[in-house]
């Protein structure tokens, strides 16, 4: 009869509610235990007001060497952020007139280090969009994935939506691939291998990525796609990889050819022997340096290894 089988469907919603809010909560379980176990435990430096790094200041740009698990804005005013970072130091510089005070030309995960610029104005802000439109900006990102990928250069051009699972929906996102995927665009990103070695003993690889996209978890989730999850990611990693300091994700170095000014920043390479908490990683085969010559290599590459196109 009509009415069981709106009580059957009215019982299958309520134990889909139910199972996504209980993923949900063993989520923010598990991160409590890790913001413990890095912060309190181990050897992780919670991140303070005062501690941003200014690569180039201007007087149409700002730009910052972000550090990883901080937000760049929030609503809640006692959230420690990028947002109330720049304004304990530059405080003459706020724009009550812009949302959250600072006009953030582009974004970072809350996990992710790295470049990022704050336009000063209306005007610097609209050449730097600007840029991205015409498709004139240069990305580089920096990560120690899982494994040893055989190929040096690897081209990966798979579409990208949200995962609309409700215990991941607005959480993670899903390649065109999975049967959960929303509707999907373009992604695009290239990849070459620095460094072949061991992280914790197991097989591990630093990357230097481009993206020619700039999908939301783009580069996290093509390397998860490929097999080789970023080191640290809690989230591609189906919340298993809780261990390390850090997610292992940079953003390196960005250049934009405003018309106000040309850009080019690099932010410093994290993943060196030189901070003590990179212990774990060790280094045992170097195919590729930072240098101009690989960055144009990168940039200039022609069809590689092409990892799975879909439409």
């Amino acid at each position: 009869m009509w009415w069981r089988w709106w009580q059957e469907m009215a019982v299958e919603v309520i134990e889909r509610t139910l199972a996504a809010a209980l993923h949900r909560l063993t989520g923010r379980g598990i991160a409590k235990a890790i913001f413990v176990i890095k912060y309190k435990l181990g050897p992780g430096l919670l991140p303070t007001v005062d501690d941003v790094e200014i690569l180039h200041q201007s007087p149409h740009y700002i730009v910052v060497n972000k550090r990883y698990d901080l937000l760049i804005n929030s609503n809640d005013p006692k959230e420690l952020t990028v947002q109330t970072q720049l304004r304990r130091r530059f405080p003459h510089l706020v724009d009550k007139d812009v949302g959250h005070e600072f006009r953030f030309s582009h974004r970072l995960d809350f996990a992710t280090s790295g470049i990022l610029c704050i336009s000063l104005h209306k005007a610097a802000a609209g050449a730097f969009t600007k840029c991205f439109v015409k498709h004139q900006v240069d990305k580089y990102y920096l990560a120690l994935v899982r494994g040893h990928l055989s190929e040096e250069m690897v081209d990966i051009s798979v579409p990208i939506g949200d995962d609309m699972r409700p215990e991941w929906y607005k959480i993670k996102m899903a390649t065109a691939l999975n049967p959960h995927a929303g509707p999907c665009k373009a992604a695009h990103t290239r990849l070459l291998v620095l460094q072949r070695g061991l992280y914790n003993n197991y097989p591990a690889t630093k990357v230097l990525l481009k993206p020619t996209t700039g999908r939301r978890h783009q580069l996290r989730l093509h390397l998860s796609h490929l097999g080789h999850t970023i080191v640290g990611d809690f989230s591609y990693s189906n919340r298993r990889d809780v261990w390390p300091h850090r997610m292992f994700l940079h953003a390196h170095r960005l250049i934009v050819p405003s018309a106000f000014e040309h850009l080019d920043l690099t932010a410093r390479d994290p993943f060196t022997p030189e901070d003590p908490r990179n212990s774990k990683w060790v280094p045992i085969e170097t195919l590729n340096t930072l240098t101009e010559e690989t960055y144009k290599r990168l940039k200039d590459a022609g069809s590689h290894h092409c990892h799975e196109e879909v439409s």
